[in-house]
């Protein structure tokens, strides 16, 4: 895991980066169990401390906590125990999404290759082609695009499709490729 720790102001000593790494890396461990990014910025603030810890987990989430105290080991301890508290909340949510997935009566078949063209000599279709599978859902939520896209971070799918509840149309979030979230509007004419 990739942690940076900020100092405003003040030292950090090496004890305390070494405190801050290791609870971190346990956090990533225990509750994603894959590799994210983190920065945590102590900072003097009046007579006492304040510790912002960021996390940027890979499914495109960034979770912040902070913690203030009259020193810098209680305010980074305070703030990574918002940090793990959070972080048990989203791994709960992502399990209880799976278990609702599970659950859910879902379709899946294999559609025939639209380009009869890519047929080699057996007419079986070429192996380097990806295989188009439709996979059909009953309900459709009724989301705004904020609600979509924190359920967009917390799904496994790249996308999610909902109602919109300002106006009721059928919108779509997507995770693109450079790892910002998109959003698709359609107008009906």
């Amino acid at each position: 895991m990739q942690i940076q720790i900020v100092s405003k102001g003040i030292d950090v000593s090496q004890a305390l980066r070494e405190r801050i790494t290791d609870r971190l890396e346990e956090m990533m461990d225990k509750y994603i169990h894959r590799e994210g990014e983190a920065q945590v910025s102590i900072a003097r603030e009046g007579s006492g401390f304040r510790t912002i810890c960021s996390v940027h987990l890979p499914s495109g989430s960034t979770m912040e906590a902070q913690g203030e105290a009259q020193e810098a080991y209680p305010a980074s301890d305070e703030a990574l125990e918002h940090m793990e508290k959070r972080l048990r909340r989203y791994k709960r949510r992502l399990k209880d999404h799976s278990q609702r997935a599970k659950a859910k009566e879902a379709s899946m078949f294999v559609l025939e290759n639209p380009v009869s063209d890519d047929l080699d000599a057996d007419d079986a279709p070429i192996k380097d082609e990806p295989m188009v599978i439709a996979e059909s859902v009953k309900h459709i939520r009724t989301l705004t695009p904020g609600m979509a896209a924190l359920e967009l971070g917390l799904a496994d799918s790249g996308v999610v499709v909902f109602n919109n509840a300002r106006h009721g149309g059928i919108n779509v979030v997507f995770k693109r490729a450079d790892g910002h979230i998109g959003w698709i509007d359609p107008k009906s004419t």
